[in-house]
């Protein structure tokens, strides 16, 4: 297969924004094939770049998960951070804007919230009259399956929304597609698709580097399971951040490890298996704390199913650690507990409470998915 021409590649080479004044939604992601930054390649191809904008983690990547970002000038041009005090473009930022330019890297799940700066921005654009431009890149988890239900009404979130299964099989472009369909029609967009992508393909084949789309998913399995173990957030069980293996690693100092681990393996989930390990997060749940927990293993991405990993591992750690298992409590300034909001209601927890069978509970949890793929069917563009 040939390397897949990401839509920054392609607008470069078509000069189609050369002499307007752009603004530029992006972080560490864009990037080039070659790693030159998208910010980079734009002035060098005599863009007018006259605003920065961006997301969770920053335009520069620092922060943590959560982390609210700061306004900030870089290289003599402001940059609107749309993950702090806000987290949409207000309408001054865009005046004196001919369009805005979208390019940051995806990872394929509801939870990843650059999905949801890309639906602020669409959503400030149409009120103002912008256009929106939308670079392509690949779903590092391949853009072909889809898993579970979509979120329930009321419990939409910065973490969940727009009718979106976990794990929703669209790129990023494909998703503006589906934004300006389904709730933004008026929306003025204009899509750079990609040239030699397969929507069956996982990161490694495009022949792309790989982008660290933030600094907890350092691989693609991390990509891969974080469709499925992010539902250990909220938890109170570590989902192996503040280590090198975040959300492949799930624990705590309250897990008897070889009872975890011989739970799980006896649900012989295909293509993953588990081993013990014991770990200490420097930050995050339980930092400084010995844990006990599992590693999971990715053997077949064709064949495994991370929301069924992920459902595995919490009905298995509620049942048998029931004395010290517990769902995170809400934050101050909200009402609703954190596992409601990745979960999309709360139903979860009550099932888990029920102790419903793990296939019962997967079923459960993806009752509405036909619903959601009808929805997105006429959003699709690759093959």
């Amino acid at each position: 297969m040939q390397r897949t021409r990401p839509g920054v590649e392609l607008l470069l080479e078509s000069n189609s924004l050369r002499g307007r004044r752009v603004g530029l939604v992006t972080n560490p992601t864009g990037i080039l094939p070659d790693g030159t930054p998208t910010w980079q390649a734009m002035l060098e191809a005599g863009h007018d770049l006259r605003a920065l904008f961006g997301p969770e983690h920053g335009f520069r990547g620092e922060a943590q998960a959560g982390e609210a970002v700061a306004d900030a000038s870089f290289r003599g041009v402001r940059v609107h951070s749309l993950y702090g005090d806000r987290r949409t473009p207000l309408p001054e930022m865009l005046v004196g804007l001919d369009a805005v330019v979208y390019d940051i890297q995806d990872v394929g799940c509801r939870w990843y919230t650059y999905i949801y700066t890309l639906a602020t921005v669409m959503d400030a654009c149409t009120r103002s009259g912008k256009r929106l431009v939308v670079l392509d890149r690949p779903n590092p988890i391949d853009a072909s399956r889809v898993e579970g239900s979509p979120v329930g009404a009321g419990f939409e979130s910065f973490v969940g929304g727009y009718g979106l299964a976990p794990r929703y099989g669209m790129t990023v472009g494909e998703f503006a597609a589906y934004l300006r369909l389904h709730y933004y029609p008026g929306a003025e967009l204009e899509i750079v698709w990609m040239d030699s992508y397969r929507r069956d393909s996982y990161y490694e084949e495009t022949g792309l580097p790989w982008p660290l789309p933030s600094p907890n998913l350092p691989h693609v399995d991390a990509a891969l399971l974080y469709a499925g173990t992010c539902l250990v957030e909220g938890t109170n069980l570590s989902e192996g951040r503040g280590t090198t293996r975040p959300f492949e690693l799930v624990g705590a100092p309250w897990v008897d490890a070889d009872r975890f681990r011989d739970r799980l393996a006896g649900h012989r989930i295909p293509g993953v298996v588990f081993s013990r390990l014991s770990f200490t997060p420097t930050f995050s749940k339980h930092a400084g704390e010995r844990c006990e927990g599992v590693l999971i293993h990715v053997l077949d991405r064709r064949v495994v199913s991370p929301l069924r990993v992920g459902l595995t591992l919490i009905a298995e750690a509620a049942m048998l650690f029931a004395g010290d298992f517990a769902w995170r409590e809400p934050e101050a300034e909200r009402r609703r507990c954190p596992i409601d909001l990745l979960a999309g209601g709360p139903p979860l927890r009550d099932w888990v409470r029920r102790g419903t069978p793990v296939d019962e509970l997967y079923e459960r949890f993806s009752a509405d998915q036909a619903d959601f793929e009808s929805r997105r069917l006429p959003a699709l563009h690759y093959e």
